[in-house]
This record gives structure tokens, sequence and C-alpha cells, in this order.
């Protein structure tokens, strides 16, 4: 695994030790692994809700249904087929 060196100013590091004791850590690297996996997390869910408030702006909900997935799917599979004929003509 690729290292990377920080250098943080004496406060600052006093303020990590005290954390990774707190948090019952081995060593300071976990503590700053876990910090950026929940900015990840934090990064992803953002972009997530960004997609469900388009998918709310996006217009009038329509009725989701097991059938409606049936039609999506036999206009998908035609669309496939109807272009593959194309292709083979």
């Amino acid at each position: 695994m690729p290292t990377l060196q920080i250098t943080l100013p004496e406060p600052l590091q006093q303020f990590v030790l005290g954390r990774v004791a707190e948090l019952g850590l081995d060593r300071p690297d976990q503590y700053f692994e876990q910090l950026l996996e929940e900015e990840q997390r934090r990064k992803r869910d953002d972009y997530y809700m960004e997609k469900v408030r388009e998918g709310l702006e996006s217009g009038p909900p329509i009725l989701v249904t097991p059938g409606f997935w049936d039609e999506i799917a036999d206009e998908v599979e035609q669309e496939f087929y109807e272009g593959k004929r194309r292709i083979t003509q």
C-alpha cells in the first residue's frame, strides 16, 4: 500500500493522538482512514440526494407497477431487435 506522509502543527498532532486514544484505535492512520471514509460516504450521499431531487423535480409522478417494468422491458427488447434488423439488412 502506498504511503502518504503529512506534517501537522503540534496542536493538531496532539488532537489527532487524543482522538486515536478516545476511539481506541492503534495508529493515527486509522483515524485519518475513518475520516476519509466518512467524507466519501457524505459525498456519495450528497450525489444520490441530488439525483433524487432531480427526479422529484423532473415532472409529475408516475405509477410504477410490475406491469410498468414489463412494458419497459418489452419496449427495450423491441428497440433492440429493430436496431439489430437495421444493422443486418
